[in-house]
């Protein structure tokens, strides 16, 4: 028989123990950001010792930068971005539109990735330069040659970055406004659908207006 504290069975423990903290650490950081949050809060939550805290990732800044990084891999693996298509623009245009609301509105839940995001951004960590480098600056790169595929060739890189603030606004805001749908208009976020109802609606409203700054580009000269 096989001893229990072999190498496996103590990698597996690590592992457990390492998702059992991310998992604790990503509500109590999303509930109180990265300054106010406490380490003993969040082991507690896990139902480890605190030391693992510092064992596993080094202390609070390792154990939160993990928790941004499980989060923003997890939504990429999910949902990624189409490639741009000059052949279909519109079709590769639907497809990214769907695959980041998805990201923001998961079928399980409020996105614990854009929560997270939202109070980094709102007060600043050295996390963020990371995050940026690592998902933020890849992801732009794939969406605006796909926004500029819409948009035209006579699409100056201002518009093409207005384009793509504008749409990323509009996903944000289910869930920066989402404590206030839920008590005034609770329907938008009801429902087995709502992920392609919120999509059909930001294609809707973001390719009309993609579609008139296009037509007005080609009929300035």
């Amino acid at each position: 028989m096989k001893a229990k504290n072999t190498p496996s069975a103590r990698g597996r423990a690590g592992d457990e123990t390492r998702a059992a903290l991310i998992a604790a650490a990503s509500a109590v950081f999303i509930e109180e950001g990265f300054r106010a949050a406490r380490v003993q809060d969040m082991a507690q939550r896990a139902g480890v010792r605190l030391s693992a805290i510092n064992y596993h990732f080094g202390g609070k800044s390792g154990l939160y930068q993990a928790v941004l990084q499980h989060h923003a891999e997890q939504a990429l693996s999910r949902s990624p971005l189409p490639p741009p298509d000059p052949t279909e623009p519109q079709a590769a245009f639907e497809a990214a539109v769907r695959s980041m609301v998805r990201r923001f509105i998961q079928p399980e839940g409020e996105s614990q990735l854009a929560a997270l995001m939202i109070r980094e951004l709102v007060n600043p960590t050295e996390a963020l330069g990371l995050m940026i480098e690592r998902f933020s600056r890849p992801q732009l790169a794939q969406l605006q040659p796909l926004i500029a595929n819409v948009l035209g060739p006579r699409a100056s890189e201002e518009q093409v970055g207005r384009a793509v603030l504008s749409l990323l606004g509009q996903c944000l805001a289910y869930v920066t406004a989402r404590p206030l749908i839920a008590q005034t208009m609770p329907g938008l976020l009801a429902g087995d659908d709502v992920v392609e109802r919120v999509s059909r609606h930001i294609i809707r409203l973001t390719w009309g207006g993609l579609m008139a700054l296009r037509e007005e580009q080609e009929i300035c000269p």
